[in-house]
């Protein structure tokens, strides 16, 4: 049973980004309103809050503040990590 409250969309493409603090290459592999799974080279550990930039198509960059939810290895490669990221709204804090 998938909790999501957002539909996850799996991206054809390849779109990349950076762990802004750790400056750690990301993949994203999916992405929705509320949230994205990544893969990284390392662990990140859950309830972590990290910043990370985005290029999107266009050569537009975002930056996307988010609460990692669960990580754990990619069963083909035991050396790659997939984490869930939740987005966190910092208009809050405004």
């Amino acid at each position: 049973m998938d909790r999501r409250r957002n539909t996850r969309v799996s991206i054809l493409g390849k779109l990349r980004g950076r762990e802004v603090t750790l400056d750690v290459s990301v993949k994203v592999t999916e992405i929705s309103l509320g949230g994205m799974g990544i893969e990284t080279n390392i662990p990140l550990s859950v309830d972590a809050v990290h910043t990370f930039q985005v290029t999107l198509a266009d050569n537009s960059v975002v930056h996307l503040k988010g609460q990692v939810k669960h990580c754990h290895t990619v069963s083909e490669d035991p050396d790659r990590f997939l984490s869930g990221i939740q987005f966190l709204d910092d208009k809050a804090n405004d």
